[in-house]
């Protein structure tokens, strides 16, 4: 997975610089498909020619962190199985979501409690930290607003990747904030289902309990050739990423499939979150 994510940084950032393939491999003195090969995560780098690359194509001391981090960590340890399920810990996880979530071709997410990220209002988002007791005036509320407004706008753009959403009901009941914070948030989630490249569903509090509800996780699919399907599983403080044996990633698709299998069809499902909305709206119209 690491050597995945270097490569799409060290595209993103070869781009940036204006450069072509060619143009990047004829200046280390490589054969053409040299960097084609490193961007799509087929082969690694060593640490003589990344830092050729990044000072050719003048990249930040940040992304220069980032990238030898991902260098270091894409060598695989002697004597480990080759069939042992990757985790990816330490606290630049969500900087990983980030890039994988731009370079997926597919993306499924089950949100069982709090509406997912990508699709949560800036007034939802603020009500959350509120309710942690965080200043709203504090950098972190700031910060977070304005990634989260970058990442809404994947949803949208030329070629955006295909995505699915599986909600318990339970996350449009849970209320963060009050009444016009939640109207507001499920409007927004019903503007997004009508996306063509969207599909939300909901399983409602009616159908029978389903074992593996209360399972949150994201499984990000990648049109690159050998490119295998990660899944990210959020904890407290950090997150892990999936990425073998097979069998471990392919559960959980499978476990998405048997979740979209039992909830509302994606117009039911957009119903029901309109109903919802307009429940908050009238509770705010009669508290006002």
């Amino acid at each position: 997975m690491q050597r995945r994510l270097l490569g799409a940084e060290l595209l993103r950032l070869r781009e940036l610089a204006g450069l072509t393939q060619d143009e990047a491999a004829a200046r280390l003195g490589k054969q053409g498909n040299k960097i084609s090969r490193v961007e799509s995560g087929k082969i690694g780098i060593d640490r003589t020619d990344l830092d050729a690359l990044l000072e050719l194509y003048k990249a930040s001391e940040k992304d220069q962190l980032w990238c030898r981090e991902l260098n270091r960590t894409a060598k695989p340890k002697r004597g480990r199985p080759a069939t042992e399920t990757t985790l990816y810990l330490g606290p630049r996880w969500f900087r990983a979501f980030r890039d994988l979530e731009a370079d997926a071709s597919e993306i499924m997410e089950v949100g069982t409690e709090i509406v997912p990220g990508i699709l949560q209002t800036d007034a939802y988002i603020r009500a959350m930290f509120g309710a942690q007791g965080v200043d709203p005036a504090d950098r972190i509320v700031d910060d977070t607003l304005r990634v989260r407004t970058d990442r809404r706008q994947l949803l949208a753009r030329d070629n955006a990747a295909r995505f699915g959403f599986v909600l318990s009901e339970s996350a449009l009941r849970r209320r963060i904030g009050g009444p016009p914070v939640m109207a507001e948030q499920l409007r927004h989630l019903a503007e997004v289902a009508m996306l063509p490249n969207v599909t939300l569903q909901v399983i409602p509090f009616g159908v029978r309990s389903y074992a593996h509800l209360s399972t949150d996780f994201t499984l990000f699919r990648f049109g690159h050739e050998m490119a295998n399907d990660i899944v990210y599983l959020e904890m407290y403080s950090d997150a892990a990423y999936l990425d073998k044996p097979p069998e471990t990633v392919r559960r959980y698709a499978e476990l998405f499939g048997r979740l979209r299998g039992v909830a509302l069809g994606p117009v039911e499902s957009r119903h029901l979150v309109e109903a919802v909305a307009e429940e908050y709206a009238a509770a705010a119209t009669a508290r006002s």
